[in-house]
Formats: C-alpha cells, structure tokens, sequence
C-alpha cells in the first residue's frame, strides 16, 4: 500500500545520572571525589534511504525511543553513551516538527538530519570540585532527551511526472516508456497511487512517474486532490496527456485548461516547469477540428506538442528522445541540490526567561533553567543548596519582580513548586540574626 504522509512521536534518550564516590584507599586516607560522569542520550536521526518507497511502515509503528546514556561511577568512569536511533524514510520525504516548520527535505540516498538531541549526561561529584566545593556530596542527574512529534510527507523525485484527467491514458503511456507496470483498464480511476517507472535513454536513464487522475477542484482536495498534486512539484518536466479520440466525449482545449490550472493552482513554482501536451489515443477516431485548436492552443501558450499513440506506440519514441532531451537540458541548469532546512535546530531555546500567571502562581519557561531543576538531586540537600546558588545567578528574581511576584507566591519551574522568597528579604533575616548574636555578646 501506497502510503506518503505519516506522524510519529520521537523521543531521545535521557542522559545517565553522575555519580558520588570518594576514594578509600589505604595509602590514600583523605582520597578527594571520583564519582564519574553519566553518558549522554542516544539522539534520533531521519535518514533518506533508497531502499525505501513509502512511509507505510510508520502507519501503526509511531513512537520511536532512543536508548538513554548509562551511570556514571566510582574511579572518574564516565557511563557509556546511549545508541543514536536512525529513522529511514524514503528519498523525497520532508520532515516538519509539530508547527508545520520544516526541518529537513531529504533529496538523496544517505541524507540525514538530527530531529531529537540526547540529554547530557549528569557530572559526577569529581566533575563539580571547582563549582560545588571541594567535597561535594551530591552529584547531577541526567538530562531528560528531546521529544516531539514529527510530520512525515513523501514528495516522489522523478525526472518527468505524467498527469491528465481520469483515463487520459497515464498508466498506459508509463508501461509503454518504462518497465513499470501499473494497473491498466477502460474506466476511469483505475491508478489509485503514483507509480515510479525508469526509462533507459541513449544518453542517460530518467525516472518517470504517473500521478493519480486529476479533476477540476483537485488543488482544494476535490477527488484525490492533493494527496497526489504534491508529487508533481519535484519533476523538471511535466507531460501534460489529453485524450483527444471522440470517445473523450470533451473539449481537449478545455481538458487542457483545467489540467494547467490545477498543477498551478496547487504550486505557482510549476508554471516555470518545461511542459509537453501529448494528445493520446490518436489511434481511435478523432475530432480532427479539437486537435488542429489543441496543437494551435499549445503554440500560444510556448507548449511543446505531440500526438500519440500510448496502446498502439505511435510517436512515443518521438516523446521519449524529446523528454530525454529536456531532462538532460533541466539537469544541467538546475542540479539536485542536498538541501537541509534548519528551521528547528534541536537542543536550542531562548535565553530570554519567560514568566506566565496560572491562577496566582507563576510559571517560569527557560529551557537553561528547567535544565538545572530537572537534573538536580532533589534528595539531597546540598544538592538544592547548589541548585538555590546557581538559580540567582540567572536573573530570574529580577524577571519574577517584574511579572509581579511577591513574597510567599508560588514559582513553578520543570513541575516542581518553589516559594519566592526575594534575596533582599532573606539578607534582612540574616542582618537581624547577627546583630542578635552582637548584643548577646
């Protein structure tokens, strides 16, 4: 099954948590810290892969889990890093975070593109002598991994897309120019999913594809819609393919218009796109007024024009070097280019802090701070004694100040519950106690 569209939630592994050990050595009695290191998260990748064709696997499997970095321990022995996941989506499909952002198009074999970063791992009480003292009794836990949810869409890289109204002959003409073999009938919708198909030149090989029939309204999602108009967006040159036997029972001017309209519609990039108008099924009895006004309607309009046969075979080698032709021309001028889009870099926030009001209590959002609350020990008192140092040096009393925190209000950083008590108070407190312990002196 055909599937081009899939969302899948992803979520990086978490960092391993550092570790406390002192050293107990004999002829070392006052051994120092040598709790080592946790390993980091395994990061998640998307990786274009040309073993692939659809997204079809992603349609039931949708959580992917990187595995998370290991302990730290005794002896500065750093723990070993979780394994990278690596995610193969066909060759074409483009990758968006949860705001429709793009983070990636993946246009060749092999291209990847980091969407979830692993959490460092936690230090060690060896590692944090210069910041904590120098016997500290605590160490950090890990970071939690990235996770999101991401937007799969698969846009078919081909060199040609063949398109034309339901059973104009598509899928016909495709097993007449490549070895592809799609579904073949004498009713109308019979191609279901676009089918990929290589055609063997003299001086090069192309890839060719057929895109489902389309009708009028197909650009708002009328019929198949855009479900498929997106494939056509990558080819260099688009055949345009009308039927123009009497059996058409239509106008092929005006079958020409909406098909025009429609990919253009969908994607103003195609009007530059070289086009060819191949009227079909010439071996039928046909309205010789409708293709004299169709080949005039393609002078106007600078379309390359041919009459073919798709059943029969009349004039498609003509096609083919002509699309040889043009395709080696359009590879020339425009080249596949390894495209990544870093709209969404992961790891990365604000350092703006971000303070909001929830029925009198106050949220802070900074992702530096939630950091620090979410890799801090929280059973062990020298550890938040730490955590309360390493919080004023951040601003963040000055920015609860401005969103009108008082004394005794709720702060509320990563899920945890703080009480704001502001530093000049807690000056205060500790001035009367000294001056206390003067006069009792």
């Amino acid at each position: 099954m055909f599937i081009d569209e899939a969302r899948i939630r992803v979520k990086a592994g978490n960092g391993g948590d550092g570790c406390v050990s002192f050293r107990r050595e004999k002829s070392r009695p006052r051994g120092g810290p040598d709790g080592g290191d946790g390993g980091r998260g395994g990061n998640i990748y998307i990786r274009a892969s040309a073993s692939r064709s659809t997204l079809f696997e992603y349609r039931n499997k949708k959580v992917f889990i990187a595995s998370s970095g290991k302990r730290g321990s005794s002896s500065c022995k750093t723990g070993s890093d979780g394994r990278d996941l690596f995610i193969d989506v066909p060759v074409g499909t483009i990758v968006r975070n949860d705001k429709g952002e793009i983070i990636a198009d993946l246009l060749s074999d092999g291209q990847s593109v980091l969407v979830a970063r692993g959490g460092r791992g936690g230090r060690g009480n060896a590692s944090l002598v210069k910041e904590a003292g120098p016997l500290p009794r605590f160490a950090e836990k890990g970071e939690p991994g990235e996770e999101l949810e991401i937007h799969l869409e698969l846009r078919i890289v081909a060199d040609v897309a063949i398109v034309g109204l339901p059973n104009a002959g598509k899928s016909t003409l495709i097993t007449r120019v490549s070895r592809a073999r799609p579904k073949v009938a004498d009713y109308p919708f019979t191609t279901k999913e676009p089918h990929l198909g290589v055609v063997n030149g003299e001086q090069i090989d192309f890839v060719v594809t057929d895109v489902p029939g389309l009708v009028k309204g197909a650009h708002k999602g009328k019929g198949m819609g855009v479900q498929f108009l997106r494939h056509i967006t990558r080819a260099h040159v688009i055949v345009c393919l009308v039927d123009v036997s009497l059996q058409a029972r239509s106008d092929p001017v005006e079958d020409l218009k909406t098909v025009l309209g429609e990919i253009e519609l969908f994607d103003r990039s195609t009007v530059k796109r070289v086009k060819i108008v191949a009227a079909n099924k010439i071996d039928l009895p046909v309205n010789n007024e409708a293709l004299v006004a169709l080949k005039e309607e393609c002078r106007k309009l600078g379309l390359n024009f041919k009459a073919i046969s798709a059943v029969r075979g009349d004039g498609v080698e003509d096609l083919k070097i002509e699309l040889e032709k043009l395709v080696l021309q359009s590879r020339k001028e425009v080249a596949l280019e390894e495209r990544i889009f870093t709209v969404f870099k992961p790891g990365t926030e604000p350092a703006e802090i971000e303070i909001e009001r929830d029925e009198g209590r106050f949220i802070v959002k900074s992702g530096h701070i939630e950091r620090m609350v979410l890799m801090t020990d929280w059973d062990s008192d020298d550890a938040l004694e730490h955590l309360s140092r390493k919080l004023k040096s951040t601003g963040i009393e000055d920015a609860l100040v401005k969103a009108g925190a008082k004394s005794g209000d709720e702060v509320v950083i990563a899920g945890r519950t703080f009480e704001f008590i502001p530093d000049e108070e807690i000056k205060g407190s500790s001035d009367k106690k000294d001056s206390k312990r003067k006069g009792g002196n």
